[in-house]
């Protein structure tokens, strides 16, 4: 932001301001996080963010960040990581599946879950012979939060803004982040081969647990701090109440 922008902020009496744009593929306006504690290039760096922080704090202004932890880049050093073998540190930091087989054998997809933009919401890894869930784009592996390494890996992640000095964070898909631990085929309407799997890929059933887990491990040690998260899919006021 120019101080230009920052002034004409000041004029409308802003209190939040909101950024994104960290490392990424340049899939889906930037929505495939290659590393969280960087800045994708073409718009600065951390030093100038930290600038940013400090510029908006003196003018009594707070600074939310855009948060996507509902998967990350297939370039993210951890989705390499965890493509590369079946035993490796983080193998099960993602959702991975064997193949099932139709009645001539044929290689399929683990379930039926159909892409929020059309197609299979499974996308077969050659290096690893399994699939990995995407229900964004293949280029946006959906993580795992039933892995606790990973839930604390992010905590560390999220840490790492907030110790700069940004006031909190908006959570993109924040209830996808708990889905149904067997990942049951979803209902079939019609003769389409894919189909939403909303029921039991959105508000699952540990999505509260994370959501304490994340103030407790996190919000918790910090003062002046706010977070809002986007619900999609949302099934009823109970499942996000």
């Amino acid at each position: 932001m120019t101080s230009t922008g920052l002034s004409y902020c000041v004029r409308l009496a802003a209190s939040h301001f909101t950024a994104s744009r960290r490392p990424s593929g340049n899939v889906l306006m930037g929505y495939d996080i290659a590393d969280y504690r960087s800045i994708h290039a073409p718009y600065g760096t951390v030093e100038d963010v930290q600038r940013l922080i400090d510029e908006l704090h003196s003018n009594q202004m707070r600074i939310l960040m855009d948060l996507v932890v509902n998967h990350t880049s297939d370039q993210h050093a951890w989705f390499q990581e965890s493509r590369s073998s079946k035993t490796n540190d983080k193998s099960d930091w993602y959702f991975w599946r064997d193949p099932k087989s139709d009645p001539r054998g044929n290689r399929k997809e683990p379930n039926n879950w159909k892409s929020l933009f059309g197609g299979s919401g499974w996308h077969f890894d050659e290096s690893r012979g399994q699939y990995y869930l995407a229900l964004f784009l293949p280029n946006q592996p959906d993580l795992n939060w039933e892995n606790g390494q990973m839930r604390q890996a992010t905590y560390d992640d999220m840490r790492f803004w907030l110790d700069r000095g940004v006031n909190g964070f908006r959570i993109d898909s924040m209830n996808l982040m708990s889905k149904h631990p067997d990942l049951p085929d979803g209902k079939v309407i019609g003769e389409e081969p894919y189909q939403s799997g909303a029921e039991f890929f959105a508000s699952g059933p540990r999505m509260h647990d994370y959501i304490r887990e994340m103030r407790r491990e996190v919000f918790d040690h910090y003062d002046d701090v706010m977070t809002v998260g986007e619900l999609g899919f949302t099934k009823d006021e109970f499942s996000v109440s």
